[in-house]
């Protein structure tokens, strides 16, 4: 749980790209196909297929596709950048049970990069931030939708809280 302190409030919350899970969504569907292609030719070699144990196998292999989509968007939705007024708070999820938490503060910024990867991630304004702090530290957050609005954020909000202290 993320404690916030007294005048603390949150600017944005920023996950990834909706294009960063799509490659993998579409891989889980075209493998849920696969049944389908390999019955027929166990069919055609001779090899007799029984209802009831097609059918077993047939609900085991969908609950271990919807297992694999439901880790892909698990991964996808808590692997998220939270910017508040004072410091920026990275939730990396990296599996099902590994999670790093990082923050740092927006004083401390020294240098914001953003880099938009081709000519879909033009067009989708999507890209990959990197923020390198005074601690000799970079955090980055992979594919984020709208890199320019995040990077002005970050810029604007630690420049203000330079010039606070």
């Amino acid at each position: 749980m993320i404690h916030l302190g007294p005048n603390e409030k949150v600017l944005m919350t920023i996950h990834r790209h909706w294009i960063a899970i799509i490659g993998k969504v579409i891989a889980y569907i075209l493998i849920l196909f696969f049944p389908f292609v390999v019955a027929p030719a166990l069919i055609k070699f001779g090899i007799p297929l029984t209802i009831g144990s097609s059918l077993f196998f047939f609900i085991i292999y969908l609950m271990i596709i919807i297992l694999g989509l439901f880790v892909v968007w698990v991964e996808y939705y808590l692997d998220v950048w939270i910017i508040t007024t004072d410091r920026v708070i990275d939730i990396n999820q990296k599996s099902l049970f590994n999670r790093e938490i990082s923050e740092f503060v927006l004083k401390n910024i020294q240098d914001v990069t953003i880099d938009v990867p081709g000519l879909l991630a033009t067009f989708l304004k999507y890209g990959n931030i990197t923020v390198q702090t005074a601690g000799e530290a970079s955090f980055t957050i992979q594919q984020a939708p709208n890199v320019y609005k995040v990077k002005d954020l970050i810029l604007d909000y630690s420049r203000l809280n330079q010039n606070n202290n």
